[in-house]
């Protein structure tokens, strides 16, 4: 995502509400987002260089940050639908290790499940800051000019 993307976004920032789920009954539409989870979708071509078809944006609340950056929650989230949901790790049968899980078809919206991919923000922002790039997975409003 090119500067004046990220940009565009922080400028659409007070216009926009929550996109995850808040459990049963809430209206989302009412929770002001903070930040954005940003994701690249796309594919390496030679080891080298990645190759990004589009940027997956989702606008969340200060809360949703907070949690995806803690060791308590997974997210869920179905990239065909949109639909997501929160895993209270310490409740789960299973051991959770990453913090948001994309899943490729949802009970939600397809009978058929296509696929699982993971990472986790954190992991993500410090190979880059390594590697001397600078592409953000969350953008919050502090990082704009960096």
């Amino acid at each position: 995502m090119d500067t004046f993307n990220r940009l565009h976004l922080l400028a659409e920032l007070d216009h926009e509400h929550c996109h995850l789920n808040h459990g049963p009954g809430v209206d989302t539409s009412v929770i002001a987002a903070t930040d954005y989870i940003v994701v690249p979708i796309g594919y390496q071509e030679d080891g080298i260089r990645e190759v990004s078809v589009r940027d997956l944006v989702i606008p969340v609340c200060h809360d949703c940050a907070v949690a995806l950056q803690g060791n308590e929650w997974t997210l869920l989230f179905c990239l065909d639908c949109g639909e997501s949901r929160w895993v209270y790790r310490h409740f789960a049968k299973n051991r959770y290790r990453h913090h948001i899980l994309w899943l490729k078809g949802c009970p939600d919206c397809s009978g058929e499940f296509g696929g699982l991919y993971f990472n986790d923000p954190a992991g993500i922002i410090a190979q880059d800051h390594a590697a001397g790039r600078h592409r953000p997975f969350m953008v919050v409003p502090g990082e704009a000019a960096a």
